[in-house]
């Protein structure tokens, strides 16, 4: 018997185990384990809002002052970029000047500002190791 199957083995006799254990106090006294039960979940929900209580003072302000800092860093450093979206009425006095001119294609493209966004070059020559997934 291997190390593996050993303990799957035990796994399954302590639960098994606990399963007859459930059955035969629900039969014996069934108040008794929805008793039980109510503590178990009235204990874990008062440690869990205490958890949230003192995680959630401390941990979103600080994240949020953090973000906000970082927005205003950001927007002084690349400006606020605005695109407003094309209406119809471009579209419309576009069409009437156009329609003498055999179109241009740059005249409906819109200048965009470059993105502050930077490629991280990587090592495209090496294969991955499938085998390592």
């Amino acid at each position: 018997m291997n190390g593996r199957s050993f303990t799957f083995a035990i796994f399954v006799l302590i639960i098994g185990l606990a399963i007859f254990g459930l059955v035969s106090s629900v039969i014996t006294d069934p108040m008794g384990v929805l008793k039980n039960i109510g503590i178990m979940l009235a204990v874990v929900g008062i440690f869990y809002l205490l958890y949230k209580m003192f995680t959630n003072s401390s941990g979103s302000a600080n994240s949020q002052s953090s973000y906000k800092r970082a927005a205003k860093q950001s927007n002084r450093k690349h400006g606020k970029q605005n695109v407003a979206p094309l209406s119809n009425s471009f579209f419309k006095s576009n069409a009437s000047n156009d329609k003498g001119k055999k179109g241009t294609p740059s005249t409906l493209k819109r200048k965009r500002k470059q993105s502050h966004l930077t490629v991280i070059e990587g090592k495209k020559t090496k294969k991955k190791d499938r085998a390592s997934f």
